[in-house]
């Protein structure tokens, strides 16, 4: 699903009928892709649902998924052919980040925002596509994002049949360059800045 409508977009915009419908959708699809890929999400990630991915292990005691904000999980395997489920009372959670629970005896307990965990500890052994996690996020699409997304539609609209990476532009005797795209890539990414950090 994409992160605005058309008929949001046309009533944020103040367009009404419908010559623009078939390149609004276009663009609103290409501007839901562009926002994923920037974020580091799954294709549908910024709407609840549940997803299921798999990741190397690298001995930490904290996993990044790609999709946020994690409203429960169904399960953490470890293991490649004989997968074992981590117990539930092993791990918490925050927006996109697990984070190993696992007190040793002996060890330094330790407590910060994420939860309780020891010093040393760590959850997410060594490994090749070795930790599977099943988790439900809720829906992250709100007003801003919104409004980053109409920014990005908006963009799309403006540059129809432009070179965006090198424009050229002819003021009297004077050619200037203008290399519109990087600035714009800059704003968008600190738009998204707190979609792409996990928190």
């Amino acid at each position: 699903m994409a992160i605005v409508t058309a008929s949001e977009y046309k009533t944020e915009r103040g367009i009404s009928g419908s010559d623009y419908d078939t390149i609004l959708a276009l663009y609103i699809e290409q501007a839901t892709e562009e926002i994923e890929s920037l974020c580091g999400r799954t294709s549908g990630g910024f709407e609840g649902g549940t997803f299921t991915e798999s990741f190397d292990g690298d001995d930490s005691d904290i996993l990044r998924v790609s999709n946020g904000p994690i409203s429960s999980i169904t399960s953490i395997k470890l293991g490649n052919s004989n997968q074992s489920t981590v117990d539930s009372s092993a791990y918490t959670f925050r927006d996109r980040t697990i984070m190993a629970v696992a007190p040793r005896r002996g060890s330094a307990v330790r407590r910060d925002s994420y939860g309780t965990f020891d010093d040393g500890g760590f959850l997410f052994p060594f490994g090749s596509n070795n930790v599977e996690v099943v988790y439900a996020t809720s829906d992250a699409r709100n007003d801003l994002l919104k409004g980053v997304a109409y920014d990005l539609i908006d963009h799309y609209l403006d540059s129809r049949g432009r070179d965006l990476e090198k424009l050229t532009e002819a003021t009297g005797n004077t050619t200037i360059t203008v290399r519109a795209a990087p600035d714009f890539r800059d704003r968008l990414l600190d738009k998204l800045r707190h979609w792409r950090v996990p928190v």
